[in-house]
């Protein structure tokens, strides 16, 4: 281990980031519901936001791979900055449900 702190800031949330994948999945398969009335598949946002809501498996993964080679060549702030892009998503979806329970 070359510098415990930063591989365990790394393993502890990429396992958080791999188990709010069950949290996804269910976003993800409601997702589908933002093409329910006619002619919506054919407006820009929805489908955007549809498909960056399925990139996140994506940005998991490559963001898990590109970390842990850039820890092992030493380079330990950007290791810890591309583990966290995971993050944004995490984040817009709990800001989502934070909205829609409390208001």
């Amino acid at each position: 281990m070359k510098n415990k702190k930063v591989f365990f800031t790394m393993l502890i949330s990429q396992i958080f980031f791999g188990l709010f994948t069950l949290v996804w999945l269910f976003v993800a398969l409601m997702s589908v519901m933002m093409f329910d009335n006619p002619g919506t598949e054919n407006v820009f946002w929805p489908v955007l936001l549809f498909i960056v809501n399925w990139l996140y498996p994506v940005a998991l993964i490559l963001s898990i791979i590109v970390s842990w080679v850039l820890y092992r060549y030493n380079k330990m702030k950007t290791a810890v900055t591309i583990a966290m892009i995971p993050l944004i998503w995490v984040l817009a979806i709990g800001g989502f449900m934070l909205y829609a329970n409390f208001s």
